[in-house]
């Protein structure tokens, strides 16, 4: 690794930091690309998976009790599914495909998280069955491009959750997605003694993130911050699918 990778992976630490402090989420659609600039595609997920889990462990203290059971209880069978299929997935498509394909993930997010509030317009909450197929999409994009969040986000809205019940209750599906990617994610080989060196090297420009993004929060509108964001992935995306 040269110095601009370690410089690519700072701004990767720093903009989950941003995003997890300042806006509430979108680590993977935003994290994963920009890391995937200096290391291969499969190992940014084996990077990002321990800071996030950090970052959950941090929020505790804010959500702990704050969610609803049921519905982490409704969606867990077709996450673990989802989550084998997934890691399954990782095992079996070459590191070029699957760069290429997390590009072409990347921009499907960016453009359905530009869409989301008017996609959900329409979106009514989900049968028992379309529950199965939810915590299958879950789990399998949350273990290839750890951007479960978009399609929580679907799930959650229309269940007419409010303030720090509909946040408590997305943080206690993500700390639990993530506590279910780690056994994959090393017996894969995606976390290891050196992805785990790497994240140490992460932690202060997270950190630092981490305060510009309340800083940002109380300052900036999000919509544009977003649409900021939204914009770079798309970039990205762009550059691992043809690259």
């Amino acid at each position: 690794m040269d110095i601009i990778d370690f410089v690519v992976l700072g701004v990767g630490g720093f903009l989950i930091g941003v995003m997890r402090a300042g806006f509430g989420g979108g680590i993977g659609v935003v994290a994963v690309p920009v890391l995937a600039l200096a290391v291969p595609a499969k190992s940014a997920l084996g990077l990002v998976l321990p800071l996030s889990l950090a970052t959950d462990v941090i929020s505790a203290r804010y959500y702990w009790g704050h969610w609803v059971g049921d519905h982490v209880k409704a969606l867990m069978p077709g996450m673990v599914l989802g989550i084998l299929i997934g890691a399954g997935i990782l095992d079996i498509v070459p590191e070029v495909w699957f760069r290429r394909m997390l590009g072409a993930l990347a921009c499907i997010f960016a453009v359905l998280q530009a869409m989301r509030d008017r996609v959900l317009v329409n979106v009514r909450p989900p049968g028992p069955w379309m529950r199965f197929g939810v915590g299958v999409t879950l789990g399998a994009v949350s273990t290839l491009v750890s951007a479960g969040g978009v399609i929580l986000m679907l799930y959650l809205l229309p269940q007419g959750l409010v303030g720090r019940t509909f946040v408590g209750t997305a943080w206690i599906f993500g700390i639990a997605l993530n506590l279910l990617k780690l056994t994959p994610y090393v017996f894969l080989g995606l976390i290891n003694f050196q992805s785990l060196v790497m994240d140490v090297w992460m932690l202060p420009a997270l950190f630092l993130g981490a305060a510009v993004g309340l800083f940002l929060n109380r300052r900036l509108s999000p919509v544009w911050f977003n649409r900021s964001v939204l914009v770079l992935v798309l970039g990205i995306g762009l550059k691992l699918m043809l690259s």
